[in-house]
């Protein structure tokens, strides 16, 4: 009797302990499936990405409706970039309760000291509500300020995804405000969750911006202390600095760059800025528009803000092993991997790839003439352009001839038969080589609009339009307006309509100001350097009388910052410039676009790690934060795995339990 009851017992336990390890085996399976579903359904978001966000066989309609009385305040006082509620149909797409504000930095106070209403602005589709669109929660509608070709940031990009580095999303758009056509402008993704996700499988590591502003950017050592470097401001809601630390260190001081560095990462991004001739970027003398993104110890640069290439600032004689406007051994990130033979063979490889491929002479003019196709009408019917339909088309010519210029002189120096390098101290000053300084229709000095007067002896500077001299040196900016002479250094930048020389009104803090989202929470995009409404507009076909320089302590683009020197807080000027062969070389009049500007990504309602509930997905390895729904991370699968496995652990218990009432039944059948 007592062998029987014992062995029920144990049969029961056997198939109790089978079935809890069936149900652990069967998890397992799910999971893998899961993986698998996931990466479809990331395939399956591409696409649609790809076809209704950002397609580039074809212009879309951003329609945006918005309280008169509110859009007539952004445009009253853009410079406060305050957001306001809209409500935008994106390409058929329908969003309420959208954020809508002006966006820029220097392309923003040209156009708020100018007859133009012509802002670039930025939607927030998570401003209000926790909503995105296909995951996508901001985007940028940069109005081509500084581009008569409407070319320049579309096709740099295109070649930057040729050779696989890890691009924004970015189309054509025409922009409507309350059913008028606004604009013919580029749409660009905001670098957040939906970016990094697509291009690193995760979203959690540590991301920065470099920032002209600040010091550090140059990636030079300054010590251990991560507050050193104000040039490299964190974006993600937090991270390790020893990380950061541990790559400057290892970049200035070791040898082991691949432990730190995606080397092949950084070489295609530097041959990037040598083929499009983009000193605006982290070989310029303002070493900023990029980012740094860190995934699991390893730092990717992610390529940012490309108005200004193809001849916007930059030579079209880059030295490819010197490619810097300053010493050469002040950009370790260039320097440091150079100086290995097999990582300058791979640069060559790539500047060969890029050459051989998308900048191919013909293909590359091919592409040209299948965008002209796509937007010519579209410019045409641009109601307030900052270009004539005549200067557009004179652009592309001169845009196909430069990057022949350009493409012939590198492919030259690969083939050793000129110099591919110098004595260290770098390619020189910015604006171009020997007067050409970018793609104005009527000759060198840039694209500007109306680009008459005189330029530099060596193009460095832009020309206001109206015309004006630029410093001798060629450093300075004109804006428009700015009909006068720059400052004798060519450092400063003469304020648009301060015909008394006097500087602009600063922010109420006389610094730039952190505001705040919705909820309250600080919204670092809001840091972005603002300057006054208050000054008198100035027309951007006209010439302004003659002006005193003066900086304006807002203005990064007046500060010259050195690794021995703090930032302005904006109550007083800078006062210590660089050295000469060093000047921070700003972009022609009328500036950049401001794609190139502090992120937008305010604190979201979920926000329990990253950005905005999701915008840069959490913190460091293990804490990837709530995210928001429509973003495909790996927490959905362990989510769903985590559920099943539970499930079937239940089941498992049941039938034990199960088993254990059949065998009490038995007993006392039993007797």
């Amino acid at each position: 009797m007592m062998n029987k009851k014992t062995a029920v017992w144990r049969l029961s336990l056997v198939l109790a302990i089978v079935l809890l390890l069936a149900g652990c085996q069967w998890t397992t399976s799910p999971v893998a499936s899961s993986e698998v579903d996931s990466s479809t359904d990331e395939e399956v978001l591409q696409d649609q990405i790809n076809s209704t966000v950002f397609p580039k066989d074809k212009v879309i309609d951003v329609k945006i409706t918005i309280d008169e009385a509110d859009f007539q305040d952004m445009l009253d006082n853009a410079s406060a970039e305050e957001y306001k509620e809209a409500s935008v149909n994106y390409n058929g797409m329908q969003y309420d309760h959208v954020g809508l504000r002006t966006k820029g930095n220097l392309s923003l106070r040209s156009v708020v000291n100018s007859d133009s209403d012509r802002y670039s602005f930025k939607i927030s589709f998570d401003e209000y509500i926790n909503q995105t669109l296909n995951g996508i929660s901001k985007i940028n509608l940069n109005n081509n300020y500084s581009d008569a070709s409407y070319m320049r940031e579309f096709l740099t990009y295109e070649l930057a995804a040729s050779v696989g580095l890890p691009t924004p999303g970015f189309s054509y758009v025409n922009v409507y405000v309350n059913d008028e056509l606004w604009g013919f402008y580029l749409a660009i993704e905001q670098i957040g969750d939906s970016y990094l996700q697509r291009h690193f499988d995760n979203s959690y590591g540590a991301l920065y911006k470099a920032e002209m502003t600040g010091v550090g950017s140059d990636l030079t050592w300054l010590g251990k202390d991560p507050d050193s470097y104000t040039g490299l401001v964190m974006k993600s809601k937090s991270s390790n600095d020893d990380i950061l630390i541990d790559m400057l260190d290892e970049l200035n001081n070791g040898t082991d760059y691949e432990k730190v560095l995606d080397v092949d990462n950084v070489l295609k991004y530097v041959a990037l800025n040598v083929v499009a001739s983009n000193m605006d970027s982290y070989l310029g003398s303002n070493k900023q528009n990029y980012y740094l993104y860190e995934n699991n110890g390893i730092f990717s640069v992610l390529p940012w803000d490309y108005n200004m290439a193809f001849g916007g600032l930059g030579s079209s004689s880059i030295l490819i092993d010197e490619p810097t406007q300053g010493a050469l051994a002040e950009r370790p990130l260039i320097a440091k991997l150079l100086e290995v033979d097999e990582y300058k063979e791979r640069y060559h490889a790539i500047l060969t790839e890029m050459l051989e491929g998308y900048m191919q002479q013909d293909t590359f003019n091919n592409r040209v003439a299948q965008l002209q196709e796509l937007i010519s009408e579209h410019v045409k019917q641009d109601p307030r352009p900052f270009y004539s339909y005549e200067e557009y088309e004179q652009s592309l010519p001169t845009l196909m001839s430069y990057v022949q210029t350009s493409s012939d002189n590198i492919q030259q120096q690969l083939d050793g038969t000129i110099p591919s390098a110098g004595d260290g101290s770098g390619s020189g000053g910015g604006m171009g080589g020997g007067g050409r300084g970018g793609m104005a229709p009527g000759g060198a000095g840039g694209m500007m609009p109306g680009g008459a007067g005189k330029v530099a002896p060596d193009g460095a500077g832009g020309m206001a339009p109206g015309g004006g001299n630029v410093a001798p040196d060629g450093a300075g900016e004109m804006v428009p307006g700015g009909a006068g002479n720059v400052a004798p250094d060519g450092t400063g930048v003469i304020a648009p309509g301060a015909a008394d020389g006097s500087t602009p009104a600063t922010s109420p803090n006389g610094a730039s100001s952190e505001g705040t989202n919705r909820n309250g929470d600080a919204d670092p995009s809001n840091a972005e350097d603002n300057s006054s409404n208050d000054q008198p507009k100035v027309s951007l076909s006209s010439a302004a009388a003659n002006t005193e320089p003066a900086q304006n302590p807002e203005d990064p683009a007046s500060q010259t910052p050195t690794q021995n020197q703090v930032p302005s807080d904006g109550d007083q000027p800078v006062q210590n410039q660089a050295p000469a062969n060093d000047q921070q070389t700003q972009p022609q009049a009328p500036g950049q676009n401001g794609q190139g500007e502090l992120p937008d990504v305010p604190q979201g309602q979920m926000g329990n790690g990253g950005f905005g509930g999701g915008e840069f997905g959490g913190q460091m390895q293990g804490g990837r934060g709530m995210g928001r729904p429509g973003e495909w991370s790996n927490g959905a699968s362990q989510e769903q795995g985590s559920t099943r496995e539970a499930l079937y652990a239940g089941v498992a218990i049941l039938l034990l339990l199960l088993s254990c009432l059949f065998v009490s039944l038995y007993k006392r059948k039993r007797l």
